[in-house]
């Protein structure tokens, strides 16, 4: 059973990358979308690799002793991620991504919740946006989507 659900996940993540890196290379992509299709690509061999791993034919690479997944620690990533989804293209892309950052920091940051920790937080999800900024915008011109607060 742990075999065929392995085979599973690697079946579909292999058809998440195929789909994904079809769009990116769709003829309607404006221009300065080099980076989403070099992560596609990547993502893709990874997938395929994966995938092979999968399907190979002896002893399964992952034992039978998994653990099973926490999802009590994952479900407020999850929530987080599907708000991004929703107003990214709404405040824009910089913007959404710094609430986000700073959310994700925020709730899985050891210790009690205080205003000098989320200071901290908040400090440490500007300098990191600031930074991916420059480095997104600035140096590699990538286009992000934009919205009211950048």
């Amino acid at each position: 059973m742990s075999n065929l659900r392995h085979r599973l996940t690697a079946a579909g993540g292999f058809a998440v990358s195929v789909g994904l890196t079809a769009v990116s290379f769709s003829p309607a992509r404006p221009m300065g979308y080099e980076f989403p299709q070099m992560t596609a690509v990547t993502m893709l061999v990874i997938a395929a690799a994966l995938l092979l791993l999968a399907f190979k034919p002896g002893k399964p690479v992952i034992s039978s002793n998994e653990e099973s997944i926490p999802w009590r620690a994952i479900w407020p990533l999850l929530l987080v991620l599907v708000g991004f989804l929703l107003i990214a293209g709404t405040l824009g892309y910089f913007a959404t991504s710094l609430i986000a950052f700073f959310l994700i920091v925020l709730i899985y940051s050891p210790g009690p919740l205080s205003w000098r920790r989320a200071i901290n937080c908040g400090l440490v999800s500007a300098v990191f946006m600031g930074v991916l900024y420059l480095i997104f915008v600035a140096l590699l011109n990538v286009q992000v989507p934009r919205g009211i607060l950048l």
